[in-house]
């Protein structure tokens, strides 16, 4: 179908939407919908099929948008496909299993003043002052659901990394070469829905932490940061994973990090997890029987 045209005056940013969808037949259409209902109407919906075996296509092809089918690349490829096409100042991105608040982009849009490179939904105070040190510490960057940025920057920028090694946190590496490239975001309250559907890429923690770690590489080298700054960096990054690793009985994988640490007295407390699961598995129901908790898990 044709793509959205928007009622636009020359002083209104046009913004394009890039959706990706990957067998998103079950959620493509409150995306859609949720774009379509934007107050500060886009130029233009893209929705980048990325090689979706369910019935995804068809339904896109319901609405108002342009359709671009592709072999399956992962998500980074997916926006970048949706970026080259796209014809507005702006990039909205939207992940095929969120939704936007009708005034998400309006509200955006007020906040991209003068030397503003990009806008998202902050996930902690004082956001738009973090700098590239304090980004490397820790992911601040916007979920790309709640982002708009230039297009120009992100062509500068080389646009995402579709490595397949960084599923998952190539949102975190392109704001990472965001700020050390010198560009400027700002921030808003919450303006979206996050709804990740069951098999959402980041509950998977295994895959997740190596994404993560070959982020920091990736990153180091660029930055030029010393091999003792990364390995600081990964320790933190293994020291907050194993936990979740440990709950979810991804025994082999936890211990292969602990490994990895060493002696830290910081992860004592995990080494639970040399532990047979049997074993741990009782552990897990003595302790949710005596804390009285249904929570209590690892």
């Amino acid at each position: 179908m044709d793509h959205v045209t928007a009622e636009t005056t020359f002083d209104q940013p046009t913004v394009s939407v890039v959706i990706t969808a990957y067998n998103a037949a079950a959620f493509l259409h409150r995306a859609i919908e949720s774009a379509l209902g934007q107050t500060h109407r886009p130029l233009e919906i893209i929705v980048v099929d990325d090689g979706s075996t369910d019935e995804t296509a068809s339904v896109a092809a319901r609405y108002p948008v342009k359709v671009i089918r592709q072999a399956n690349g992962g998500p980074g490829s997916a926006r970048n496909t949706g970026i080259l096409a796209a014809r507005g100042e702006w990039i909205a991105l939207l992940d095929h299993d969120d939704t936007w608040f009708p005034d998400k982009t309006r509200l955006q849009l007020e906040r991209a003043t003068e030397g503003v490179s990009a806008v998202f939904s902050e996930k902690a105070p004082n956001t738009s002052e973090v700098t590239f040190e304090q980004m490397f510490w820790r992911n601040y960057g916007g979920n790309p659901s709640s982002t708009i940025i230039r297009r120009d920057v992100l062509l500068e920028l080389g646009l995402f990394d579709s490595d397949r090694s960084l599923l998952g946190v190539d949102d975190y590496n392109l704001w990472l070469r965001f700020l050390l490239q010198g560009f400027r975001f700002r921030t808003t309250p919450t303006l979206y829905a996050f709804t990740p559907a069951p098999d959402h890429y980041g509950g998977n923690e295994d895959k997740m932490l190596e994404a993560e770690l070959v982020n920091i590489d990736k990153i180091a080298a660029l930055a030029g940061i010393d091999r003792l700054e990364v390995d600081r960096r990964k320790r933190a990054v293994r020291l907050a994973y194993v936990p979740a690793l440990i709950m979810a009985r991804r025994l082999g994988v936890a211990r292969r990090h602990l490994r990895a640490l060493g002696f830290d007295r910081r992860a004592v407390r995990y080494w639970v997890a040399f532990l047979p699961a049997p074993l741990l598995n009782a552990r897990r129901r003595v302790r949710r029987l005596f804390s009285g908790d249904p929570g209590t898990t690892r």
